[in-house]
């Protein structure tokens, strides 16, 4: 498999094809259906599965879960934000120095857990929220201005996309 297959083995991310109720729902619907998926791929492996990667210096198939799970959170929090506060700009986090910290020891389990929890909220926030706040922008420090759309689109790609990687790993 070429090298960029396997760094973005669902492609780049894509916009959502269209702004709308029925957009919020079918991410909302994909974050949940996506969340079992990957309880599905990790639950009962030993510590040798989890410590495959899925490319030479790629990350292992644990500090994927915790990873997919932190960077859920996070973006949960980031539309938390851009949905109630003006001029939001967003607060990156540092990916490798989080899987440094004690936290990412924890049994994969635990990721899986606060992943199934922030999608629970993740779900309740696209399905209770006007489309028309979605509107609302946000800045990156280096991907500049861009509306919630943009990152409701990105946060669900991301957990996708790491789900693919652990695939990648385990095959």
């Amino acid at each position: 498999m070429a090298d960029d297959a396997r760094r973005f083995p669902i492609g780049p991310i894509q916009d959502l094809p269209t702004r709308d109720r029925a957009a919020l729902e079918a991410v909302a619907a994909r974050m949940e259906a996506t969340g079992r998926e990957w309880r599905e791929a990790v639950t009962g492996l030993d510590a040798a599965g989890l410590a495959r990667s899925y490319r030479p210096g790629g990350w292992t198939v644990a500090q994927l879960a915790h990873h997919a799970a932190d960077a859920h959170m996070h973006g949960l929090n980031r539309l938390k934000y851009g949905l109630t506060a003006e001029g939001y700009v967003i607060q990156p986090f540092a990916q490798e120095a989080w899987l440094t910290l004690a936290d990412a020891a924890l049994p994969v389990a635990e990721a899986l857990a606060l992943m199934d929890t922030a999608n629970v909220r993740w779900a309740a926030l696209l399905r209770g929220t006007d489309p028309e706040q979605f509107a609302r922008r946000v800045t990156h420090p280096q991907e500049g201005e861009q509306d919630l759309w943009r990152l409701v689109a990105k946060h669900d790609w991301h957990l996708r996309h790491h789900l693919a990687h652990a695939r990648l790993a385990l095959a």
